[in-house]
């Protein structure tokens, strides 16, 4: 199982509590196709999310970053709505927290992002009449998430080459099918073919 990433255009926002400050936003999407790279598209279907024991969120996917875990006091708070879900992070007194309220202040955090693996059988693919490829996620275990303030980087060098990936296999994977297919064609055209000469040859021998 591999980890992937994937990052929600959804923008993360500062929520004040007191004097505690929070990151919230909307970290999975369900029920949206998003075109990962030309001719490949991907849909995290209602309630496919799973927890983890624990789930982190760091700033970037840096765990130098760590901003809470579900286990952490304050603790980091999640919540699955009809949309995904939607995590709540408490903002350390660290000077990366203190970065993070900044450029979220100024607009300069785009999205969120978070990190899962997804188990077998947890994944459907299908190509389109257009030979668009299709990928539905019915289970996913996600482990980490948080906002990032690069989402170009998180588009580029994790989602496009795992979803290329398995764009490649599922090609190889049907070209494999295709040819097993006029494999068995072929045999069963052998095998009525020499039925026939069999039937031909105990005719004539009746004859």
């Amino acid at each position: 199982m591999k980890k992937e990433l994937r990052y929600m255009r959804s923008g993360p926002e500062v929520r004040s509590s007191g004097e505690e400050q929070t990151v919230s936003g909307l970290g999975i999407v369900y029920d949206s196709w998003t075109e990962l790279f030309p001719g490949f598209k991907e849909k995290i279907n209602q309630g496919a999310a799973k927890r983890e024991k624990e789930i982190k969120s760091f700033v970037n996917h840096n765990p130098d970053n760590v901003l809470s875990t579900t286990e952490s006091n304050p603790p980091l708070e999640l919540e699955e709505e009809e949309g995904g879900v939607r995590y709540t992070s408490p903002i350390p007194p660290t000077s990366y927290g203190e970065n993070l309220k900044i450029n979220l202040e100024r607009g300069n955090v785009k999205g969120s992002s978070f990190a899962f693996y997804i188990p077998e059988g947890g994944d459907r693919l299908w190509e389109d009449e257009d030979g668009v490829i299709h990928r539905e996620i019915d289970k996913l275990y996600y482990r980490e998430i948080g906002p990032v303030t690069d989402p170009a980087y998180i588009d580029t060098s994790a989602s496009v080459r795992t979803a290329e990936g398995i764009a490649e296999e599922y090609r190889k994977a049907k070209e494999n099918q295709e040819k097993e297919k006029e494999r068995r064609e072929a045999f069963f055209k052998f095998r009525e073919r020499q039925l026939e000469l069999k039937k031909k040859e105990c005719e004539r021998y009746e004859s």
